[in-house]
């Protein structure tokens, strides 16, 4: 059974790992989701981003905080 390794379509490499952070997605300047961004280990290429399946929503307040 062979084992399927892609390259960086950067710098060319194996990708055997990825870097995982955790980003906001953004619409119209407004950040709208919980994303996560893989990028190369070699060269911070990114490879990809994703909204995060398992990222709780985030609340929102129905009124603006009282001015103090």
């Amino acid at each position: 059974m062979a084992i399927l390794q892609g390259e960086c379509p950067k710098c060319g490499k194996r990708v055997l790992h990825v870097n995982v952070e955790h980003i906001v997605g953004m619409v119209d300047g407004t950040s709208k989701a919980r994303c996560l961004s893989y990028s190369c280990i070699h060269c911070n290429t990114i490879m990809g981003v994703q909204i995060d399946p398992r990222a709780k929503p985030r609340l929102r307040s129905s009124k603006p905080p009282a001015a103090s």
